[in-house]
């Protein structure tokens, strides 16, 4: 912090004591900061391949968001031009940056019209949905 003209005229001792809280402030600050940061924090995480498909679940204080998939004959489809060494990364690119749209938890799936060039070609809220009921 720089100087401060508010204390200008202070004895040495209160100058130290004021800057010493004025510290400890930008330290709380700092943490709140990192606090806040940590559990806005969305996790995409790679699921393991049970059929024709690749997905990441979107994960958020242990809360899953979404599923977002990608069949198989969209990643073999040429001009999609997406391939398997990349795709988990892709699909985490692309569910970031539609994940204010998810209200409750569902299943999207990415078929191989949907995409070129390896951009969605179809509105994401136009995207095939599995609804998943929630068990209780």
């Amino acid at each position: 912090m720089g100087f401060r003209h508010d204390m200008k005229n202070a004895p040495p001792q209160q100058r130290a004591i004021v800057n010493q809280r004025d510290k400890e402030d930008r330290r709380r600050e700092e943490e709140r900061k990192q606090s806040k940061a940590e559990k806005e924090r969305i996790d995409c995480i790679v699921n393991p391949r049970v059929a024709d498909y690749e997905s990441v679940t979107f994960v958020r204080d242990n809360r899953h968001l979404f599923e977002l998939r990608v069949s198989g004959s969209a990643i073999a489809n040429g001009p999609a031009k997406l391939n398997r060494a990349t795709i988990h990364e892709w699909l985490c690119e692309t569910g970031r940056s539609y994940i204010d749209q998810v209200k409750d938890y569902e299943i999207v799936m990415i078929s191989s019209y949907d995409v070129q060039n390896r951009k969605l070609v179809t509105e994401w809220k136009s995207l095939r949905r599995i609804i998943v009921e929630a068990s209780e």
